[in-house]
């Protein structure tokens, strides 16, 4: 072997190394990179066909150094689709859970400032008016009480739908695409983009361990949001699937999500076909999300049925009319009572705000009749058959009929008011609090996984100083190598003259 081969092989040594201590320099600049994968240098003997050196057994080869054969990644792809599977459940958890808590804050019945102690207001004015119908201050008091309960449900339910328009609009296209929900399938579009880029880099540029790091980032992110089914081309780049639905084959986005106006989500090809997805989206953000708002819908429902309910009661017992025994309001002006069945006027406690026939907790309001003259109000009842009923203007019987309302079962659970609320109340925050538990402990299990993969492909300064220290070692020792070549050839040329 001659001189100039020993200086050769030396010099791939040294620039071998150089390019490790590269790579050291690269991993110690991102170790606190989020989501960066450490490299590491793979090195492979050159050996190239020459006459001028054999083996003992004869084989002709010759020694011609060390030379980069790749640069990997150091991830463990079990690990990481793992970590994905498990973090679109644990977003999914935790998705749901805020929405559940924060429904939960709404309707809380054991803070003293929901709708049961607008109620035991109400129960008592009307107790009190009973005791003494005639005193105009009393009357007024009940009204005020009797206002408030619908304002109360009006408030409620708006606090609750509110809620729901924030998670996924109010069915108009503006709000829908500004909602949480809008933002979350606009973000998620915008990963689709980014990974057809990067798979399109990849096919072009083969294995190349930054694209594949950025690659993964993606599809960790994509990952988050639902349930997406993730499989790798024989060129490493990466196919998206939302159950049987392509969205991205290798370099091309084939497919878009929309919200639509009721919040349901449909995937749109290039061709402009549009399939409903909604049930293919079972976990991550997306998910979580869809999965919460029923919990938001079945609140709004309950809270329409109690009002219509109540509000039926309480016009019944201030319409009541059997023909024989009715109720009666206060004519102030000439001392008697009368009849509200014979009245003109709608003397309906609750009436609809919109003017529709049929009361909810949106739109209940008191009766302005009513609420601008507190006499209209039915606090007695009797029987009107028997002679100088009119005059029995101290009679509170129908404002005792107000508070033995709160003791009938009104909805369709066949319970009362109250019961009503305290067991929409605990459903509600017990639903909240398990919802809470199950994402904490999700969130247990995927730090875990992120430990174990952090552990193998995050950077460790330890081990990068000492690989560094090894490289330096091995770049000092070729360097020492050509240094030595140099001596000999500069011994060659003095013997020369």
């Amino acid at each position: 072997m001659s001189i100039n081969k020993a200086m050769n092989i030396s010099l791939t040594g040294l620039n071998a190394n150089q390019a490790a201590l590269n790579v050291v320099s690269h991993n110690i600049a991102n170790m606190n990179t989020e989501g960066y994968v450490k490299q590491r240098v793979n090195f492979a003997e050159v050996r190239t066909p020459a006459a001028n050196y054999t083996t003992p057994s004869g084989q002709i080869a010759s020694l011609s150094g060390v030379q980069i054969a790749s640069l990997t990644s150091c991830e463990n792809d079990y690990l990481n689709n793992y970590y994905r599977k498990q973090n679109a459940d644990y977003e999914g958890l935790l998705e749901d859970a805020n929405t559940a808590g924060q429904l939960a804050g709404i309707i809380d019945e054991m803070s003293g400032s929901g709708l049961m102690n607008t109620l035991s207001d109400f129960f008592s004015a009307a107790s009190s008016m009973s005791n003494n119908p005639t005193d105009y201050s009393l009357r007024v008091n009940f009204a005020e009480k009797t206002k408030a309960v619908a304002n109360k449900f009006n408030s409620t339910y708006k606090n609750v739908y509110d809620l729901k328009t924030s998670k996924v609009g109010d069915g108009t296209s503006q709000s829908v695409s500004d909602s949480e929900l809008g933002q979350f399938v606009s973000s998620l579009n915008d990963c689709l983009d980014q990974l057809a880029n990067v798979n399109k880099q990849i096919t072009v540029s083969g294995d190349n361990s930054s694209l594949k790091s950025t690659q993964g980032q993606i599809l960790t992110e994509i990952s988050s949001y639902g349930n997406f089914t993730i499989s790798f081309n024989a060129s490493g780049a990466a196919n998206v699937k939302l159950g049987d639905t392509a969205l991205v084959l290798g370099g091309e986005k084939v497919a878009s999500l929309h919200v639509n106006d009721d919040a349901s989500i449909s995937a749109i090809d290039s061709d402009n076909h549009v399939k409903d997805v909604t049930s293919d989206i079972k976990g991550g953000k997306i998910g979580g999300l869809l999965s919460g708002i029923s919990g938001v819908n079945e609140v709004l429902s309950n809270l329409d049925e109690l009002a219509n309910s109540f509000a039926t009661l309480i016009n019944n017992i201030q319409t009541y009319s059997d023909g024989t025994v009715d109720a009666c309001y206060y004519d102030r002006a000439n001392g008697t009572l009368a009849k509200v069945s014979e009245s003109t006027e709608d003397l309906n406690m609750f009436v609809a705000s919109d003017g529709s026939g049929n009361i909810t907790a949106s739109n209940m309001k008191i009766n302005d009749i009513l609420y601008s003259n507190p006499d209209k109000i039915a606090a007695a009842r009797l029987d009107t058959s028997e002679a100088g009923w009119e005059l029995s203007v101290g009679n509170g019987d129908n404002a005792i009929e107000f508070v033995n309302s709160q003791n009938q079962k009104i909805t369709s659970k066949n319970l009362k008011i109250n019961d009503y609320l305290i067991s929409m109340s605990v459903k509600v925050g017990a639903d909240a609090s398990s919802k809470a538990a199950d994402a904490e402990a999700k969130g247990a299990v995927v730090d875990d996984i992120k430990n174990q993969i952090l552990a193998e492909s995050g950077v460790n300064l330890d081990e990068e100083l000492a690989n560094m220290i090894m490289y330096q070692q091995a770049y000092n020792a070729s360097a020492r190598v050509f240094a030595c070549c140099v001596q000999v050839y500069d011994t060659l040329i003095s013997l020369g003259t």
